[in-house]
């Protein structure tokens, strides 16, 4: 059992007992914060934040540590939006307070005037002081405007954070509508699954005309290989931990993509091509740069006519 630090005094009841039911299912699974972030799509100080209600943890994150306790899917969701909206209008609050405490703007000192001025008429006297009074009330309406928008704006670049354990990258502060995690995506189609969502070319070899890709989900921890600018018959393989091995094979288009294998990291699969011609190459293991995907076959190809000669790319 973990010895977990008290929350903070002001999280809200909603929120509390979330943070504390998550809490419970990691005990349960008998999970280590690292152990946590390897095995999700979420860091480890991510984690930290979620378990000790610094941050409001995304539902993704929620359902991930679900499934590994065997916890109620539904019941983890129901908790989760109840916790969203006590966290918001927490946030909504802090808004309204730091508006209030803001200093009221000072009653402005009528300008004397000048004696050479003083049979002017009254209502033109009220005109002068009248630009110094709607300056002080905009530059108050500023300083609270200011002060709230700098509290939002803290409030959500730490959940953007959360997110996807990095700031910098898109594909991960975006959250994914994904149905599979390493393992469970073993042998499934990456469009199908969700996968195709935040993937990427982790590796990248040109023979006789044809490109081999290793695509990596980071979501999923999966791969798989892609071809493109192939023909009727060639095949594309993946290769991951132990030699196990998925492929599928173009039929009248350009390019295909084979089923996925686990990939804890794009190191530890590499994508293959075995052409009717009987070459066969394999990448190198995927490495950690983002590489550019081979462009679209030149029209001049074949087969580039055929109606779903690019539908394969998308993944």
């Amino acid at each position: 059992m973990t010895d977990w630090k008290p929350l903070p005094d002001d999280l809200a009841s909603d929120v509390r007992h979330l943070v504390a039911e998550l809490r419970a299912l990691k005990d349960r699974a008998g999970l280590s914060l690292a152990a946590l972030a390897g095995r999700t799509p979420h860091s480890r100080s991510s984690w930290e934040r979620y378990l000790n209600g610094k941050a409001l943890p995304p539902q993704h994150a929620v359902t991930s540590l679900g499934k590994l306790a065997d916890a109620d899917p539904a019941r983890l969701v129901a908790l989760w939006e109840l916790a969203n909206t006590a966290w918001h209008d927490g946030e909504a609050h802090a808004v309204r307070e730091v508006r209030d405490r803001q200093p009221q703007a000072p009653a402005p000192v009528p300008e004397p005037a000048p004696a050479a001025q003083a049979t002017e008429p009254p209502a033109r006297r009220r005109l002068r002081g009248r630009p110094l009074v709607w300056a002080l009330v905009a530059l108050a309406v500023v300083v609270a405007t200011s002060a709230a928008l700098f509290i939002t704006s803290s409030r959500h670049s730490t959940a953007r954070a959360d997110r996807g354990g990095t700031s910098g990258t898109v594909a991960t502060t975006r959250q994914l509508d994904v149905n599979c995690f390493a393992d469970s995506c073993v042998g499934k189609d990456p469009k199908q699954a969700g996968c195709g969502g935040d993937a990427w070319t982790a590796a990248l070899y040109k023979v006789a005309g044809v490109y081999v890709e290793l695509r990596y989900s980071d979501a999923c921890k999966a791969a798989w290989s892609r071809i493109s600018w192939g023909h009727p018959g060639d095949i594309a393989r993946v290769v991951g931990e132990g030699g196990r091995t998925y492929q599928n094979k173009v039929h009248y288009e350009t390019d295909t993509f084979s089923a996925m294998v686990a990939a804890p990291s794009p190191s530890t699969a590499k994508a293959c091509v075995l052409l009717t011609s009987g070459v066969h190459a394999c990448t190198s293991q995927g490495g950690t740069q983002h590489l550019t995907e081979p462009p679209n076959p030149p029209r001049t190809h074949p087969s580039a006519t055929t109606p779903s000669a690019t539908d394969s790319r998308t993944r």
